[in-house]
């Protein structure tokens, strides 16, 4: 009956409006039962039961864990056997699976995972060699776990010798089966440990050294595995490799990719690896979650990077490894990151477990001097295409191009000998160029010549460019952007084509005000002035959407739409969105401001009904505190127009002036 009453305990929690009186004692007892359950199958469903269910976790998590460790350490045999039953093994491997989920989620001690780990000196039998794999990836994934805990991946698969105390013939035959079946999942989870080396070290040195590590490791999974994931892995690391190897040998020179040794028809098997992967390919399994299809949209995403390096001939080389890191840490954060609760799903939550661990490391600055690249790019245009005086943006295309240098000769630096202090210039820089130089001795005197202002507004501009291109969002902006799809998804257009685009507006514009409300005033001076205006608002708006995804198809100005001009124009195949911009001084709600409504459904009269009013409030507030929550500044409205068989939608977003300084709020 274990099972079935687990369920509906389970259920029954989940559906409750609020904590049933019984429930704590019910779930307390059920901890106890599932944990005592000497059936491996019904052990291991009841473990899963748990951690799929916040509610349980949050009741009897602690608990769970707490038996779950008592009952996590390597299978023994029983007396006169020579090894632990199959039964035996399969309970232990579940309860150490568990127990890792349950630190990751919170509910238990890292630290007593890591000693548990790091306590196994034999080989073991496979299903509970690959429960200690899986622990040990996943918290490499999430910690910066100590060297020990990943010396266990060399016990299991004989490459340390075990700790025997005169070991018997029979034993030492047993262990020697042991390594045999695990080792090709030792070497992936090492190649993949590798690969976690490459997104956190500092420079390119250090990159091409873990990527011949991984390479290593990857080969002999091959020859043992011939899986789909491992052949698009490997093939895609060689590449990369070649691209780091171009990069060490010639320094910052850029140079064109004919010139790299790179096999175009590797790309090509790549490639065709993957479809095949896309068609036959199964999720990963056990506990890591099936990921299947956000592994194959980062794996369709690279090749398509892949090919766009090879038409695209005159790039500079260090952006175009930056794209490859960049995909491949997508694919890694996607398919390595583990699911604890039925509650985590999407993108933005699996990424959530991996992206601190190594948010410092290679991938995050060549993730930077791709966002740095494109704001280059932008400022380059304006400046060729400017009809006034450009000294401004001459003087920031300046300061970016100075950057750019400087960071090229910090990611290229070779590594620092051991006992000797990085020089801490950077240090002086604003936050994010600091990042993005890291501890590289001249750093700081590569750009000492550039202005204070100039380099706020360089580091501000880097941030909302790496803001706007993000790929991972976080929970608050993708509930907002859900409710507001929701709301328009009564439109009659909303149809076709029309979501994604709408959706993509959207999401520029909601990342838009969560960066005004983000930022300080070095960043955005006119958001804490009295006398800011519409046009402060239009300029800023219309660099954020042209360092961003739509940047080629935003307009400003446009004339002729629904007999007037309409403030920014964004251009889809077969129709247009529309932006109506305002600079409010009332307290009135937007939702009750008629006429700046009526003026923006007014761009719609031929056109798809869906449109966004953007406001700049200028109220003087009543008093110095908190400004509102994001939530509370993005909505939506629709209107009646009379003859319309249908209603008119309007997106309401709304930014925040004439701000407050948290250290001024009382």
């Amino acid at each position: 009956m274990l099972t079935p009453v687990l369920s509906l305990a389970s259920r029954d929690i989940a559906a409750a409006d609020q904590e049933i009186t019984e429930a704590r004692a019910a779930v307390a007892a059920l901890v106890e039962a599932v944990t005592a359950s000497t059936d491996p199958l019904q052990f291991g469903q009841g473990l899963d039961e748990f951690c799929s269910n916040e509610l349980l976790l949050t009741m009897g998590g602690r608990a769970l864990a707490a038996r779950c460790f008592a009952l996590a350490t390597p299978p023994r045999p029983a007396e006169g056997e020579t090894a632990p039953s199959p039964a035996q093994v399969s309970r232990h491997a579940d309860a150490l699976e568990t127990y890792a989920r349950l630190s990751l989620a919170g509910q238990a001690s890292e630290y007593k995972l890591f000693g548990l780990i790091e306590d196994i000196a034999t080989p073991q039998p496979r299903r509970y060699a690959q429960a200690v794999l899986r622990s040990v990836g996943a918290a490499y994934d999430r910690w910066p776990v100590d060297d020990r805990v990943i010396g266990v991946v060399g016990i299991l698969s004989g490459v340390t010798p075990a700790g025997y105390t005169a070991p018997e013939d029979t034993t030492v035959t047993r262990d020697r089966e042991y390594v045999k079946d695990i080792a090709s999942d030792a070497c992936w989870t090492t190649a993949n440990i590798e690969l976690v080396r490459v997104f956190r070290a500092s420079g390119a040195h250090e990159v091409t050294a873990h990527l011949e590590a991984a390479l290593e490791a990857l080969s002999f999974a091959k020859a043992q595995d011939e899986r789909d994931d491992i052949e698009a892995l490997h093939g895609t690391l060689r590449l990369l490799r070649a691209f780091m190897a171009d990069l060490v040998e010639h320094g910052a020179a850029a140079r064109s990719a004919a010139e790299w040794e790179l096999d175009l028809s590797l790309v090509e098997a790549i490639t065709a690896r993957v479809q095949d992967l896309a068609v036959g390919g199964y999720g990963l399994s056990h506990w890591s979650g099936d990921r299947k299809q956000l592994v194959l949209e980062g794996w369709a995403r690279l090749t398509r990077d892949l090919a766009w390096l090879r038409d695209k001939l005159d790039r500079d080389s260090l952006y175009d490894a930056a794209v490859v890191i960049d995909d491949l840490l997508q694919i890694y954060s996607a398919s390595h990151t583990y699911e604890i609760t039925s509650d985590v799903g999407g993108i933005e939550s699996v990424r959530a477990l991996v992206r601190p661990a190594i948010a410092g490391g290679f991938a995050a600055r060549a993730g930077l001097m791709r966002n740095l690249c494109d704001h280059i790019e932008f400022l380059q245009q304006r400046v060729e295409t400017a009809d006034g005086d450009t000294t401004q943006d001459e003087e920031r295309l300046g300061a970016a191009l100075a950057l750019q240098e400087a960071a090229k000769a910090a990611l290229l630096a070779a590594p620092e000998p051991p006992g000797k202090d990085p020089a801490q210039g950077a240090a002086q820089l604003p936050p994010l160029l600091a990042e993005f130089l890291g501890p590289h001795a001249g750093a700081a005197e590569a750009l000492a010549g550039l202005a204070p202002a100039v380099l706020r507004g360089l580091n501000t501009a880097l941030a909302d460019v790496r803001d706007a291109n993000a790929l991972d969002h976080d929970l608050v902006i993708t509930e907002v952007r859900k409710g507001m799809l929701d709301a328009l998804a009564s439109c009659p257009d909303f149809k076709g084509d029309v979501p994604q685009a709408v959706q993509a507006v959207l999401d520029q514009l909601i990342r838009f005000v969560s960066r005004c409300m983000n930022s300080q005033e070095s960043s955005r001076e006119y958001l804490f002035r009295d006398d800011a205006d519409e046009h402060d608002l239009h300029a800023d708006l219309y660099d954020w959407l042209c360092n961003g995804s739509l940047s080629n198809l935003t307009n400003v100005e446009v004339q002729e739409i629904g007999a007037g001009r309409v403030d920014i124009q964004v251009s889809f195949p077969g129709f247009h969105l529309y932006l109506e911009l305002k600079a409010d001084k009332t307290m009135v709600p937007v939702a009750e401001k008629q006429k700046y409504i009526k003026q923006t459904v007014t761009y719609q009269a031929t056109d798809v009904q869906i449109g966004f009013l953007v406001v700049l409030r200028l109220a003087q507030p009543k008093d110095k505190g908190p400004a509102p929550h994001l939530r509370d500044y993005v909505n939506h409205a629709t209107i009646g127009i009379p003859g319309d068989s249908s209603e008119r939608h309007v997106v309401m977003l709304e930014i925040p002036g004439r701000q407050t300084k948290p250290s001024s709020v009382h």
